[in-house]
C-alpha cells in the first residue's frame, strides 16, 4: 500500500508538488505567525495596563503630598475656631488663616455662602451646599478630619478645593473653611501623564467626578478599591471611547488617582508590528530568538559573576573596616599608654632630682662635720660611734652616687676615650678588686687568662665588667663566677658565667632597668641598688658594645659584652700632661671664696677650709660674692659656690661674673646636689668642676690641687680636666 502512495506521489505534477510542499509551509508560517501575533496583542494591552498603574501610582503620591499639607493647614483653622464659628475668627484663627493663605487660596463662608474672609472660591455644581448642607452627617466625613474635596476655581484657576464645616457654640452648621489648591501645583505629572488626546489622567472622586486633571469630567461609577488598593481594566468605556486604565486608591483620601489610555493609541505600535511581521519568514524569527536567548543568556552568566565578584569585594571591604578599626583602636590606645609612661615617667625624674638634691644637703653638712668630729675625737668609745655614723654615710652616699653616674650618661656629656686596651688589664683590675669578696661568701672566683687587644674605653669597660662580676657574686649563692672571653670573628666575646638562681625569661629584659631587683622584695641593701645592669646598658650604648644575657632557672645565667678587637698593634699612649711641677702649689695656702647659702654647709666648710690652713671668704649668694670679691685684698685663687644660689644668678654665673670683674677666669668648683644631666652641662660650658653632694673631704682636698695644678697647663689641657 505504501507502495502505492509513494507511485500516486511520482505520478503528481511536479508542479503540485512544488505548490502543495509551499502550501504546507506557509501554513504552517501562518499559524505560527497568528499565534505569536495574538500574544502580542495581549501582551501590548497587559503593558498599557501595567504603565497605566504604574503611572496612576506615581501620580497618587503626588497628590496625596499636596492634598496632606492642604487638609492639615484646613484642621488647623477650623481647630482654632472649633466650637465658636465665625464669631472667634478675628481672635483665634486671623493669624493660622494668613499664614495658610501661603498654601493656597483660603476662604471662610458662613452659613449662607456669603464670603467673609479671603477670595471667592467657586465650586461646581451643589459644592457649596455639599460643604454646608446636611449631606455630611458628622464632620468625620469626606476626608480625614471631616474635610470635603470638591472641584472649583479661585482666581479663575482650577482648583481642588478643601472644604470643613464650621460650628458654632450650639453646634449649628456657622460656616465652613476652603481651601483651594491649584490644580497647577499637579500640572507637571498630569502634562507627563496626560496630554487630552492620547492620554488621559486625573484625580477622581469615589463617585467618579474629576476634581484635577487632563480629560473627561467623570470615569462613570468607579469599582469598589481599598485605601491604597490598584486596579485596571483592558476595555473601560470614558467619554464612549474604549481606553486602557489604571486605577490608584489613597489611603487617606476617598479619592483615586487614574491614567487612562485609548486602546487605538495603545494597539497602534501591535497594528504597525502586525503589518511588519507579514514580511516576517518563521525561519528568520526563530534564528532571532534563538540568538536573543544566547544574548541574555550570556548577560545572566555576566551578571552572575559580577554579583559574585561584588559580595566578594564587599566582604573584602568589610574585614578590611573592621581590622582598620581594630588597629586604630589598639593605636589610641597605646598612644595614651605611651603618653601616659612618659608623664609618669617625667614625673618620676621630677621627684627623683628634687629628693637627690634635697638629700645631699644634709649629707653633705653631716659629711663635713662628721670628718672634723673625727680629727678631734680621742676616745675610743667615742671614735666607734663616729665610724658608726660613717658607715651610715656611706650607705646614703652610695645610692646617691649611683644616680648621680646615671644621670652623667644620660646628659651625654660622657665623652669615651676609645683607644686599643688589653684585655688582661681589664680582668687583672676587677679580679683584685673582688677577690676578697668572693672568698668572704665561699664562692670560687676564676678569671680565664686572654691576650687579646680591644678597641674601646679602658674604664668604662672596667666599670662595665665590675657591675656585672658584683651582680653574678650577689646572686650566687653557692659554686662559683666565671669570667672568660671568646673569639668570635672580629668581636670578643666577654662572658659573666654564675651558677646562681637563673632569671625568668619574661624578665630578661626587665633586669636591665633601673631600680629593678628579682628576688630581693626587702631591698637588701647589701645585695644592690637595683641600678647596675641599668648603666650596663647605658654605657655599653655610649661605647658601641652590645650587651647579651642567657639563664636557665636554677642552673645560672651568662652575662656578656661583645667588644670589637683591634685590627692593628697596640699604639703609643698619649703623654701625660706635665703636673708635677705644680705639686707644691697644691699644698700652698689659698684664698677661698664659698658661696653657699645654706649657713649649716657655709659655716662647716669654712671651718674644714681654715683647718687646712686656706683664708677662707663667705657670702650667701652671687651679689654677696661679687661684693666680698671687690673688698678683698686680692683676687681669690678659686671659688667654691653651690650652684642653686637664692636670686636670679646660679653657681655657674657668679663664677663667670667674678672672672669678668677680676679680669681674668678665676677658677671655679661647683657645688651642686642636683643629678640633672643639665646641671652637667652647664658646669663643663663654663670650664667648671663639678661635685656632686655629699663628697668626702678628700674629694674637695682633690678637687682644690687639681685645679692649682691646672692653672698652670695649657688651656687645652684645662678643658680636658675639667
Amino acid at each position: 500500500m505504501l507502495r502505492l502512495s509513494v507511485r500516486a506521489l511520482l505520478n503528481f505534477h511536479p508542479k503540485a508538488v512544488l505548490a502543495g510542499i509551499v502550501a504546507s509551509v506557509t501554513l504552517l508560517g501562518a499559524m505560527a505567525w497568528g499565534a505569536l501575533t495574538l500574544f502580542d496583542y495581549v501582551d501590548t494591552l497587559n503593558r498599557a495596563e501595567r504603565d497605566a498603574r504604574q503611572m496612576a501610582a506615581l501620580l497618587e503620591g503626588h497628590a496625596t503630598a499636596m492634598l496632606e499639607g492642604g487638609v492639615g493647614a484646613v484642621a488647623r483653622v477650623a481647630d482654632r475656631m472649633r466650637d465658636g464659628g465665625l464669631s472667634v475668627l478675628a481672635e483665634q484663627a486671623l493669624g493660622e488663616a494668613l499664614a495658610v493663605s501661603s498654601r493656597g487660596a483660603l476662604s471662610i463662608v458662613d452659613a449662607g455662602g456669603r464670603t467673609v474672609f479671603g477670595p471667592t472660591i467657586a465650586l461646581d455644581g451643589s459644592g457649596l451646599d455639599a460643604a454646608l448642607g446636611s449631606d455630611l452627617a458628622a464632620d468625620t466625613g469626606g476626608a480625614a478630619g471631616g474635610v470635603l474635596m470638591l472641584h472649583g476655581r479661585a482666581d479663575g484657576a482650577e482648583s481642588i478645593v478643601l472644604a470643613r464645616r464650621l460650628r458654632d457654640r450650639l453646634g449649628r452648621v456657622d460656616g465652613a473653611v476652603l481651601l483651594a489648591l491649584p490644580e497647577a501645583n499637579l500640572s507637571t505629572v498630569l502634562n507627563v501623564f496626560g496630554d487630552g488626546a492620547h492620554r488621559f489622567a486625573g484625580v477622581f472622586r469615589t463617585d467618579g467626578a474629576r476634581l484635577a486633571g487632563v480629560g473627561p469630567s467623570d470615569l462613570g461609577p468607579l469599582p469598589r478599591m481599598e485605601p491604597e488598593s490598584g486596579g485596571g481594566d483592558h476595555d473601560w468605556l470614558v467619554g464612549g471611547q474604549r481606553t486602557v486604565i489604571g486605577l490608584k486608591r489613597m489611603q487617606a483620601f476617598p479619592a483615586v488617582a487614574a491614567v487612562a489610555l485609548p486602546r487605538e493609541v495603545v494597539l497602534a505600535p501591535w497594528v504597525i508590528r502586525l503589518k511588519q511581521g507579514l514580511s516576517v519568514v518563521g525561519v528568520s524569527f526563530l534564528a532571532m530568538l534563538g540568538l536573543a536567548w544566547l544574548g541574555w543568556a550570556s548577560l545572566r552568566r555576566e551578571e552572575e559573576t559580577r554579583n559574585a565578584l561584588r559580595d566578594a569585594n564587599a566582604r573584602l571591604e568589610q574585614r578590611v573596616d573592621e581590622r582598620t578599626a581594630d588597629l586604630r583602636s589598639l593605636n589610641q590606645k597605646l598612644v595614651r599608654a605611651l603618653a601616659e609612661k612618659e608623664r609618669a615617667n617625667q614625673a618620676k625624674a621630677r621627684f627623683l632630682s628634687a629628693a637627690n638634691h634635697d638629700l645631699r644637703q644634709p649629707f653633705q653638712a653631716l659629711r663635713l662635720f662628721h670628718h672634723l668630729l673625727m680629727e678631734r675625737l680621742k676616745d675610743a668609745r667615742d671614735r666607734s660611734i663616729a665610724d658608726k655614723m660613717g658607715e651610715a654615710l656611706d650607705s646614703g652616699e652610695k645610692l646617691l652616687h649611683s644616680l648621680l653616674e646615671v644621670a652623667t650618661l644620660d646628659a651625654g656629656v660622657v665623652r669615651p676615650n676609645i683607644a686599643d686596651v688589653p684585655v688582661a688589664t681589664v680582668l687583672d683590675s676587677v679580679a683584685t678588686e673582688f677577690r676578697a669578696a668572693a672568698a668572704e661568701k665561699g664562692l670560687a672566683l676564676r678569671f680565664r687568662p686572654c691576650d687579646a687587644l680591644v678597641r674601646t674605653d679602658a674604664a668604662l669597660l672596667t666599670r662595665m665588667l665590675r657591675d656585672l662580676v658584683r651582680n653574678a657574686l650577689s646572686y650566687t649563692p653557692m659554686g662559683g663566677v666565671v669570667v672568660g672571653c671568646r673569639r668570635r670573628g672580629q668581636w670578643l666575646r666577654i662572658e659573666v658565667w654564675d651558677t646562681g638562681a637563673g632569671i625568668p625569661a619574661e624578665q630578661l629584659d626587665a633586669i636591665f632597668e633601673d631600680f629593678v631587683q628579682l628576688g630581693n622584695p626587702e631591698r637588701d641593701r647589701r645585695r644592690g641598688l637595683g641600678l647596675g645592669l641599668s648603666k650596663v646598658r647605658r654605657k655599653a650604648a655610649l661605647l658601641g658594645h652590645a650587651v647579651e644575657v642567657r639563664s636557665r632557672l636554677g642552673q645560672g645565667s651568662v652575662f656578656s659584652i661583645m667588644v670589637p678587637i683591634a685590627a692593628s698593634e697596640p699604639k703609643e699612649e698619649p703623654a701625660s700632661l706635665p703636673v708635677a711641677g705644680h705639686a707644691a702649689d697644691a699644698k700652698a695656702a689659698r684664698l677661698i671664696l664659698v658661696v653657699e647659702d645654706d649657713p649649716v654647709q657655709r659655716a662647716g666648710m669654712q671651718l674644714l677650709l681654715e683647718s687646712w690652713g686656706h683664708q677662707v671668704l663667705a657670702a650667701v649668694d652671687g651679689p654677696a660674692a661679687l661684693d666680698a670679691l671687690r673688698g678683698a685684698p686680692r683676687c681669690p685663687d678659686v671659688i667654691l659656690t653651690d650652684f642653686r644660689l637664692p636670686g636670679a644668678m646660679t653657681g655657674a654665673d657668679t663664677v663667670t661674673r667674678a672672672g669678668e670683674l677680676a679680669g681674668h677666669p678665676i677658677p671655679g668648683i661647683i657645688l651642686t646636689g642636683d643629678t640633672a644631666p643639665e646641671r652637667i652641662r652647664e658646669a663643663v660650658a663654663v670650664g667648671c668642676r663639678l661635685l656632686h653632694k655629699p663628697f668626702t673631704p678628700d674629694v674637695l682636698r682633690d678637687a682644690l690641687n687639681a685645679v692649682a695644678a691646672e692653672r698652670g697647663t695649657p688651656r687645652h689641657a684645662q678643658q680636658t680636666a675639667a
